[in-house]
């Protein structure tokens, strides 16, 4: 479904880009709390199992409000996937909600909005509707783009910049092969592009020819050089691996969690990881 932002008045957007300026940024988060995950909160729970498993420090589910029962030592970090409601009065009340929330002190951008199948918004519209989720003082991540070093993400970044709007950290997904140093040259060149840090937000090693060329060895061989790659990073914020089903023709051998829900071999490996 294709989501627009409504378009704004020229002096209602002034204002709300003067406002934005006026409202910094909160903290960083901390730093050595870089594993994530990625799931969507659904009443069965099964978030909650599936973040505990992991020993994750983090969470998301490409949307908010999060869970009012977090683990203690888990947070979570809400999303405007590019949804706006057919008022922007919507989205400021969305957004102050979202605010609100307990130990909320990031907001990621929209969900690959170069997309057709996803956020699928354009550049301009993506940069109208900026000012309001700036409005919300917290840390802000960048639109995660299908690819970081694309036209899209190059031409946000671009008017970002010309309109003085705040981009706080640059949030990335990468499905590539399965060699680790490929992977840490990207996240290096992304950085020297942007000059901002990263937030990983999905990844994981990915054969999309369909012929299963990856297997759980070389996801685990992967895994065991590139998260503590990340972590002695210092422009890598944090990271979150997506799990996609075993038997997913391009991702399954990646996958964190057998059907009935217990660890994989891989998924034991990402919990036992720092």
């Amino acid at each position: 479904m294709t989501r627009n932002i409504t378009p704004l008045a020229g002096a209602t957007l002034l204002l709300a880009a003067v406002l934005c300026l006026l409202t910094p940024a909160r903290a960083a988060p901390p730093a050595g709390l870089k594993k994530g995950f990625d799931t969507v909160v659904r009443p069965d729970g099964r978030w909650r199992a599936q973040v505990t498993a992991l020993r994750a420090h983090w969470f998301y589910s490409w949307g908010a409000p999060g869970p009012t029962d977090l683990p203690p030592s888990v947070q979570f970090v809400p999303m405007d996937w590019g949804y706006y409601g057919n008022k922007n009065d919507d989205l400021v009340k969305w957004l102050a909600k979202v605010k609100a929330q307990p130990n909320v002190d990031a907001l990621l951008g929209f969900n690959e909005p170069d997309g057709k199948d996803k956020a699928n918004l354009s550049v301009d519209g993506a940069l109208e509707g900026w000012p309001y989720l700036m409005r919300t003082g917290l840390t802000l991540g960048s639109p995660a783009a299908v690819h970081a070093d694309g036209d899209w993400m190059k031409a946000f970044m671009t008017g970002a910049e010309k309109k003085h709007l705040r981009v706080d950290f640059i949030t990335i997904h990468w499905y590539g092969g399965a060699n680790p140093q490929d992977f840490l040259g990207y996240l290096a060149r992304i950085h020297t592009l942007y000059h901002r840090p990263l937030w990983v937000t999905e990844f994981a090693p990915a054969d999309w020819s369909g012929h299963r060329g990856i297997t759980p060895k070389m996801a685990a061989d992967f895994m065991r050089v590139a998260l503590p790659g990340m972590n002695k990073l210092n422009y890598v914020q944090r990271y979150s691996w997506y799990s996609a089903a075993p038997d997913d023709a391009a991702l399954g051998a990646s996958a964190l969690f057998n059907k009935d829900d217990s660890l994989t071999d891989l998924g034991r490996l990402y919990a036992s990881l720092p």
